[in-house]
């Protein structure tokens, strides 16, 4: 994996490859308990659609499975979830700067006096009658901060780290079976990869997470692939000041649901500094991915500091298993194809 951090190539590559993606990630939590996370596909690589299309012929191409997911949560619980599938026509995506489109809602990105601001705009309904709409707002200074990892040629994944840390503000509206108006201020993060092969020839599991602390961010990813590890994590400063980490060891395993053996501890020790997280709220649960609600324990040689974060489990070879996909299809919309559940506001609330 190639790591960088550089909003200037927060844009559109070309995906050559059929199964590649390329996905903006944008997350952020409030001061009054609310939490948001929000990507942009261009090659949803959850789609039952593109792995049936990538199975059956040599065409694949990620541009026409473009497709935008929400989760809102209120105090860890979900208060909004929508994951849409679209048309091409209905997305499009910058290969010269920083913004793209899918279905009304849309990112775009400037830079003004050192600083790099993001606005998101979100405007997704769906067919149960759930909708969101408003606008947030990304702000923090503009520095490259690190490169890391090895280009691995035409098959490479890339993982661009443009905003570890900064402040959200915005309005949203939630309407339909909850309705409610949130004044956004809280603390975010945002970043952008892209995979040029099938999810499932890159990695076979996958831990990712940040978690902001008073004056830094921890950020980690731990891949597995043919039983051989690579664990990165860093802890980087308010100030751009970056200290990579030397070892993480996951502990306490446990079945999910879905058979998931998943970590729910994880200890990181760096030169000056150690952090243990533990995963102790699973906020969506799935049959190839979970996402956690964490809370991290910094120990920097004084007094402990705490910090809850966001954390991610994808298992991607589950993706290709047609065992899952009806269940799949409850929480994925594809155009033209509302599941009868989703067109239930009470029904679809269970597959959350």
């Amino acid at each position: 994996m190639k790591i960088i951090s550089d909003y200037r190539k927060d844009t559109q590559t070309a995906k050559p490859i059929p199964g590649s993606y390329e996905w903006w990630y944008f997350d952020a939590i409030s001061e009054d308990g609310y939490s948001i996370v929000i990507i942009f596909y261009e090659g949803n690589p959850f789609s039952r659609r593109y792995i049936d299309k990538l199975e059956r012929s040599t065409d694949a191409a990620a541009m026409n499975f473009p497709a935008l997911s929400i989760s809102l949560y209120k105090e860890g619980s979900p208060l909004y979830y929508g994951f849409r599938e679209c048309e091409p026509s209905q997305a499009s995506f910058s290969a010269d700067q920083p913004e793209g489109e899918v279905e009304g809602s849309f990112f775009s990105c400037e830079e003004m006096s050192g600083e790099l601001i993001y606005r998101v705009n979100l405007n997704q309904s769906l067919s149960g009658g759930d909708s969101i709409r408003g606008e947030l707002e990304f702000r923090s200074a503009s520095r490259e901060l690190f490169e890391a990892g090895e280009d691995q040629g035409e098959k490479s994944h890339l993982w661009n780290l443009i905003q570890p840390k900064c402040s959200v503000s915005g309005k949203l509206q939630i309407s339909g079976y909850s309705e409610e108006r949130i004044l956004f201020n809280g603390t975010g993060y945002h970043d952008h990869n892209t995979g040029a092969e099938p999810m499932k020839e890159s990695f076979d599991e996958w831990y990712w997470g940040r978690y902001h602390l008073r004056e830094s961010t921890l950020i980690y990813y731990l891949m597995n692939l043919g039983g051989k590890w690579e664990k990165a994590f860093w802890l980087i400063g308010d100030d751009g000041h970056v200290e990579q980490g030397n070892s993480a060891v996951m502990s306490e395993k446990g079945l999910s649901l879905f058979g998931l053996e998943t970590a729910r501890k994880i200890e990181f020790t760096g030169e000056n500094f150690k952090a243990m997280l533990q995963l102790d709220r699973v906020i969506d649960n799935g049959p190839f991915y979970q996402r956690y609600s964490g809370r991290v324990l910094l120990d920097r040689g004084g007094e402990p500091e705490t910090a809850r974060g966001i954390s991610e489990y994808i298992r991607p070879d589950r993706i290709y298993s047609r065992l899952f996909w009806p269940l799949v299809n409850m929480r994925i919309s594809y155009p033209g194809e509302d599941h009868w559940v989703q067109r239930s506001p009470f029904l679809y609330r269970w597959t959350w």
